[in-house]
């Protein structure tokens, strides 16, 4: 009856790694304030890439 979908995290991972790239960029230009943004996107990365593995 039901079938379980995989959602892809493609898009998600794309996002984090945009902001990752945005806050490293702004954190050396700007002001070292934008690294606090690492914080949260570099766990949830890895989350991604370990729940991906398995």
């Amino acid at each position: 009856m039901y079938r379980k979908q995989r959602v892809s995290a493609g898009g998600a991972v794309a996002l984090l790694a945009v902001l990752s790239a945005i806050s490293m960029e702004r954190g050396m230009i700007a002001s070292p304030k934008w690294y606090f943004i690492l914080c949260i996107t570099t766990p949830v990365l890895l989350l991604f890439s370990f729940a991906r593995s398995k």
